[in-house]
């Protein structure tokens, strides 16, 4: 086989979206003839951790590790947070910062750029010239955030100056409204000109959306391929195994088409209205508006208050789940439940009437396309996205005929969707997607686009 160095600061057994586009990707490399080599940290800091992910590393995949300094452990000890609470450098609404979060958040804007994980960059450049001299490799793949990992990628670059070398971006990064929030105008310029130089410098450049490179400053868009994340075909077939084997222990009858198998228990007079979200929901993240259409449905509908289950999976800041349990036409309502194992979640997305995803409510939403979309679209339920209707998101759900899309602030529109797919849930159109259309996002024919336009080429 041909060798791709691959180098992602996320790999399992941490957890978490970042871990799952390279994981899936090297798992099929070695299909379309090339061996991942993974470079990866041998202690880096996480919170989320899925030992179940280590199965799906390719048996053909070689794994290098390096010990990182990380300075959040540092951070998390002088302000008191707990990991999972906050990133470096980020605040809750209306919290007061002491000096001490003055302080450590002036080294994160000015000192740590582009991020924290900067501390890897010389040590990892230094490792690599030495295993490729060893050990040559036919190409590189960085992949950002954080984007500390394409200055990995561009120090080799410039010690091999014939390796051809692509620069992956998960999301933006000088433009990223998260980031600028705390970063010093310094630390926005070392940025800009770090991000320049990448894009300047790499062979080719992946973006995950045809709008992403909106976000980034003029480059040479000829060496440009949009490569979405995905879905692993595999844990779905697993996962219709496991539901065939449970329906039939259970003498249970299911549809003929995966997605729409129905559970036992539910097999109620009025079985719940099941709305699911997965991931991180905190101040640039809180659907106020969705809440509210939510109230004002239940309030109008003593059947829909009856049957309205909103069940909440990940980090949820505690200002919305205090929000959700003083509500009166809420409380009773909703459940949180603070993480779950990968393998675990796709069979808790079984029981869903309706998918919600949620993109940030900044000026990147456009060209946001999460992860869990693309699970999602696997899974043939109605999803709602809370977006931009003009946005890359809103897009995909049209074009595989997914759902509905609806803006974050448009409480009416909201209402009309919700409505409407708790009108189509009742009458059993449970099962949705084109899937011709959505099958083009497996995790294996993305892989093979990788090989056939950017490696092989």
């Amino acid at each position: 086989m041909k060798r791709v160095l691959i180098i992602t600061y996320y790999w399992p057994p941490s957890a978490g979206s970042g871990v799952q586009r390279w994981l899936k990707m090297s798992k099929y490399l070695p299909d379309f003839g090339w061996q991942p080599v993974i470079y990866t940290p041998e202690n880096p800091d996480f919170n989320l951790k899925d030992d179940s992910l280590l199965a799906d590393v390719s048996e053909h995949a070689e794994i290098l590790k390096t010990k990182i300094w990380e300075p959040y452990r540092i951070h998390r000890f002088i302000t008191g947070t707990k990991p999972g609470d906050s990133n470096f450098g980020m605040t809750k609404e209306g919290e007061n910062k002491s000096l001490t979060k003055r302080i450590s958040f002036w080294f994160r804007g000015n000192v740590f750029v582009p991020d924290p994980r900067i501390t890897w960059r010389n040590s990892s450049i230094s490792f690599l010239k030495k295993y490729i001299k060893e050990n040559p490799v036919d190409a590189i793949i960085t992949t950002g955030p954080p984007h500390s990992m394409h200055l990995i990628g561009l120090g080799v670059k410039k010690h091999f100056p014939n390796l051809k070398w692509v620069a992956d971006f998960r999301d933006p990064w000088s433009t990223f409204d998260v980031h600028n929030s705390f970063l010093s105008e310094s630390g926005k310029k070392k940025n800009e000109a770090m991000e320049r130089e990448v894009l300047e410098n790499a062979d080719h450049l992946v973006m995950t959306s045809d709008t992403t490179k909106g976000e980034f400053p003029k480059f040479d868009e000829t060496k440009l391929s949009v490569i979405t994340n995905g879905f692993d075909e595999a844990d779905f077939l697993q996962l219709q195994s496991q539901t065939s084997t449970a329906n039939s222990n259970s003498n249970s009858n299911s549809a003929a088409d995966f997605g729409v198998t129905r559970n036992s228990k539910l097999e109620t007079r009025n079985p719940p209205f099941r709305i699911y979200h997965t991931g991180l929901l905190n101040m640039i993240r809180n659907p106020i508006p969705f809440f509210e259409a939510l109230a004002e449905l239940c309030e109008e509908s003593a059947e829909f208050a009856e049957r309205l289950q909103l069940e909440l999976i990940g980090n949820v800041d505690q200002q919305i789940i205090d929000y959700l349990k003083n509500h009166k036409s809420l409380s009773g309502n909703a459940n949180t439940t603070k993480w779950m194992k990968h393998d675990d979640l796709l069979l808790e997305y079984q029981k869903a009437s309706v998918l919600l995803i949620i993109v940030n409510q900044s000026r990147n939403a456009i060209s946001q396309l999460p992860g869990k979309l693309f699970e999602c679209l696997a899974m043939r339920k109605p999803i709602l996205a809370l977006c931009p209707t003009d946005s890359a998101l809103a897009t995909v759900i049209k074009e595989t005929d997914a759902g509905l899309a609806v803006d974050f602030n448009d409480k009416k529109g909201l209402k009309i969707a919700i409505k409407k797919q708790f009108e189509d849930y009742k009458n059993g159109h449970s099962l949705v997607g084109s899937a011709d259309k959505i099958d083009r996002f497996s995790r294996k024919r993305l892989a093979e686009r990788l090989v056939k336009e950017i490696l092989e080429v």
